[in-house]
């Protein structure tokens, strides 16, 4: 497998009932990815968005980078009054939080349907 075949990671953030959804894509494993996630997050929290769901549905790879990204983010969202859920994880990136203990630390839903409808309620 060469570098090429591996799918870069990618960010696209979309609004259902007043949250704030992030779609990650691809690997999430260093730390320009990392800036980029975190400065989506800063406009969207001075905006006066304070919960996300992360989309995990199409984020094919993540290390351990990636898990610390994760969690500033969920530490930046909850100092700001908010929260972070997780949504649609892989059954390898699930692994990662479970090995982690993490799944105690993060709401974790099936679907982004469920997480926008947790916030929402």
């Amino acid at each position: 497998m060469t570098v090429t075949d591996r799918p870069m990671f990618d960010l696209a953030v979309t609004e259902e009932r007043n949250c704030k959804v992030f779609h990650l894509k691809g690997r999430l494993m260093d730390q320009q990815q990392a800036d980029r996630l975190m400065g989506t997050l800063d406009t969207e929290l001075s905006g006066g968005h304070k919960t996300v769901v992360l989309d995990m549905g199409e984020l094919q790879y993540m290390n351990s980078t990636g898990l610390n990204i994760l969690i500033n983010v969920l530490t930046r969202t909850r100092n700001a009054g908010g929260d972070t859920l997780i949504a649609a994880v892989s059954n390898s990136v699930r692994q990662l939080f479970v090995v982690t203990k993490l799944d105690t630390v993060f709401t974790i839903t099936n679907t982004v349907d469920e997480a926008v409808a947790k916030l929402s309620a």
